[in-house]
């Protein structure tokens, strides 16, 4: 009998501690829920109208368990949908990038059509299309490599020209590519004549520029001089190629920016403002030179 009574007091110890055990847990998991809604202790079950408060610590703690994990889940939905986004914009990056390469080539073809304006029909069947591979340092396009050469019939001394103009001449050439100067090189020497008075003859030297000149070139505008001091030059005039030398007639040059009268020399000097933008060559044509053999 002392034993059952011994083994008896035993269980009720037992279950006496497990009831103090759920007792704490609850008390823990009320006080967190209230810490995280923001209620009072005091507050809790109170509803207005004096009414009897029908949830629980326990059915709030389920409560927030359960928004927990809706929470949950709906971070995943939207990290799903933001990574679904940022794919999506990378697939329209791509396209626009595409659009933007094929807008800029058939724009650069339709300026090369121009050119063939520049082109006598008996030179027609030896024009060379290229496009510039490298530049020199800098922003300006004073010397480049173009991706056509002897195997193309490039020849040293062709014309090199885009939709908008002169742009320079080749002065070397191997098998596939060929290295030339734009009219910005100082080695460059052009002859040029006025469209309204093409008896008013010059040449493009950018080596004959000084002081003041200096800083239209560091412009990107061409500096020369009139063959004839007496020559009717004023600004607006349109410079053209005038045939001498080795450079085909009548390819647009420029207009003229300025023109510098010295008395003291007998030199009149012009500063021509070229279309073409040499800050941005990429397709050309090539065509040979003139023959004066």
């Amino acid at each position: 009998m002392k034993f059952d009574k011994f083994k008896k007091k035993k269980i009720n110890s037992k279950v006496v501690a497990t009831v103090v055990v759920a007792i704490t847990l609850i008390g823990i998991v009320s006080i967190s829920v209230i810490k995280h809604s923001g209620t009072s202790p005091f507050s809790i079950g109170i509803v207005s109208d004096g009414a009897a408060a029908t949830a629980s610590p326990i059915d709030s703690a389920m409560e927030f368990v359960k928004q927990g994990a809706s929470d949950l889940m709906n971070f995943k939905k939207n990290s799903n949908k933001m990574r679904e986004l940022e794919k999506e914009n990378e697939e329209l990056k791509a396209k626009v990038i595409d659009l933007n390469s094929k807008s800029a080539k058939l724009e650069s073809l339709e300026d090369l059509k121009k050119s063939l304006n520049y082109v006598s029909t008996d030179r027609m069947k030896s024009i060379v299309s290229g496009s510039v591979i490298e530049k020199n340092d800098g922003n300006w396009y004073e010397s480049f490599v173009l991706n056509v050469g002897k195997n193309d019939g490039v020849e040293k001394n062709s014309i090199v020209i885009n939709g908008k103009g002169l742009v320079g001449i080749v002065y070397e050439v191997s098998g596939n590519s060929c290295k030339a100067i734009s009219m910005l090189d100082s080695k460059s020497a052009v002859s040029f004549k006025i469209v309204n008075n093409t008896a008013a003859k010059g040449v493009i030297s950018t080596s004959t520029s000084a002081g003041k000149e200096k800083a239209y070139e560091a412009n990107g505008y061409l500096n020369g001089y009139m063959f004839d001091s007496d020559y009717e030059v004023v600004q607006g005039d349109i410079i053209v190629t005038s045939g001498m030398g080795l450079y085909p007639e009548d390819i647009p040059i420029g207009e003229v920016e300025k023109v510098i009268d010295d008395k003291n020399k007998s030199l009149k000097s012009v500063v021509i403002k070229p279309y073409v933008n040499f800050k941005d060559v990429n397709d050309v044509m090539i065509i040979k030179p003139r023959n004066i053999g």
